[in-house]
């Protein structure tokens, strides 16, 4: 069954894999809550992996670093990979936006 939260954005024309990247989650090691979209974009800000499609998010409050399936919206590696690639995305755009080149 699909949540009530992905049907309404769905229903706005946004695609699941937004939704994921927006929706937030507690890190698994302190407990702070933020969204992947908030993470790859700030918390991975530095490093040449966010701009590659890399499976892991980095909890801004910590600084630990984990695999996206770790999060309640990514269940199996196929999903992870899929999201990577959105991630990227938007990193990409956002630093495009701001004049910003990766980190080679």
């Amino acid at each position: 069954m699909v949540n009530g939260f992905y049907e309404a954005m769905r229903h706005k024309g946004f695609s699941y894999n937004t939704t994921a990247s927006l929706k937030k989650f507690k890190c698994p090691y302190c407990g702070f809550e933020f969204s992947m979209v908030y993470a790859r974009t700030f918390a991975c800000q530095g490093c040449s992996e966010a701009w590659k499609n890399c499976p892991k998010l980095r909890c801004a409050k910590c600084d630990t670093e984990f695999f996206i399936t770790e999060t309640p919206q990514i269940q199996n590696d196929i999903q992870q990979r899929v999201m990577a690639e959105h991630l990227t995305k938007i990193v990409t755009k956002y630093n495009e936006d701001n004049g910003l080149r990766p980190s080679r």
